[in-house]
């Protein structure tokens, strides 16, 4: 038995100050639902803090000067390469811009890129799990595979992707905080690594589970509303480190996340007629447009492209509407293969 008799009042006694680096960002210490954890360890073997309580009390410092970096720009009309096969492609492409693997190419590649004048974005799915990168085993099981399913035949396993003996893809239930753990390191590698920006992919994981034979217990029942949440996050988190980010693909989306992405980028918008819904939200916003088209698409489906300088079905150069240069096409001989370009000549 013991009591406080005769201890004097209660008095706040700074424990410890822990300064941060400035690298350091609120999303790395913050759960996605605002959530705060500390632990205390006592290291001494007996009790002689006489601790009766204790307070965490944390507060972010931003300098109170705004912004610690200016987001990289990518304004309408920039030139583009995108490649996600090679770990290293020639620096004298005319592009402006080079799309590159976040996992297959090395700091000192990217560097080399930088060097030449182009700025970097890098690629990684934050919408699917791929069985075959480096952090793959960074997810729980049950991100992206039913508890009960056979995974390998799992409802979430995306399209045609899986092949014999290895490289498969499920999409992800991003709604679970496991996923943007990974994300955001993710983005931090890319940071480390010296991207100027990202480029996640699959990032409209919703509209597609309706489009899956599966029961509503197996449907990972993904809404707009996740979508847009999850989406604003991935955004959140890429500006904190100084990094764009592009939005790429969700086309019903653009509307709502326009204001949160640097500039976006499309499969196929003009063969399905759909690049108008970047006009308002990107290019009058003087925000870039990288539009990619297929002569084989990845259904098989096959359109001859040809080279021209005005608009039309079978033209890989802009819908009406766009100022000459806004949209920025390039037409590919497949889907899985993007540095195969075709060169076309556009405008």
């Amino acid at each position: 038995m013991a009591n406080s008799q005769g201890r004097g009042d209660w008095v706040w006694t700074p424990a410890l100050t822990l300064t941060l680096p400035t690298t350091e960002v609120a999303s790395n210490f913050v759960s996605s639902t605002g959530e705060i954890r500390a632990r205390l360890i006592k290291g001494a073997g007996t009790d002689a803090a006489q601790l009766d309580s204790l307070r965490l009390q944390v507060s972010w410092d931003t300098g109170g000067e705004g912004p610690a970096c200016t987001l990289p720009a990518f304004p309408k009309g920039t030139t583009w390469m995108w490649d996600l096969e090679h770990a290293s492609i020639p620096t004298n492409l005319n592009a402006q811009v080079y799309v590159v693997d976040l996992f297959n190419t090395t700091p000192a590649k990217i560097q080399e890129y930088k060097a030449a004048g182009k700025k970097v974005v890098c690629y990684f799915s934050a919408g699917s799990y791929e069985d075959w990168r480096d952090d793959a085993n960074q997810f729980p099981q049950d991100t992206y595979c039913t508890p009960g399913e056979d995974c390998a035949q799992s409802v979430h396993i995306m399209g045609d992707w899986c092949t014999s003996g290895g490289g498969c893809e499920w999409w992800l239930d991003h709604r679970k905080p496991a996923v943007r753990t990974v994300m955001a390191t993710r983005m931090q590698l890319a940071k480390d690594k010296g991207c100027d920006a990202v480029e996640p992919d699959n990032i409209d994981g919703y509209s597609h589970d309706d489009e899956i034979s599966c029961t509503d217990q197996a449907c990972w029942g993904l809404t707009a509303a996740n979508q847009l949440d999850y989406n604003r996050w991935l955004a959140t988190t890429a500006h904190s480190l100084c990094l764009g980010i592009a939005l790429k693909n969700d086309v019903d989306q653009v509307p709502a996340l326009a204001d949160s992405f640097d500039f976006a980028i499309n499969e196929e918008c003009q063969k399905y007629n759909e690049c108008g819904a970047y006009k308002t939200g990107f290019t009058d916003k003087n925000k870039a447009v990288f539009n990619a088209e297929y002569r084989v698409d990845s259904g098989g489906d096959t359109t001859a492209w040809t080279t021209c300088t005005g608009t039309g079905a079978t033209c890989a150069c802009g819908e009406s509407g766009f100022a000459q240069g806004d949209l920025r096409t390039l037409v590919f001989r497949t889907a899985s293969v993007r540095y195969d370009n075709l060169q076309f000549t556009c405008w």
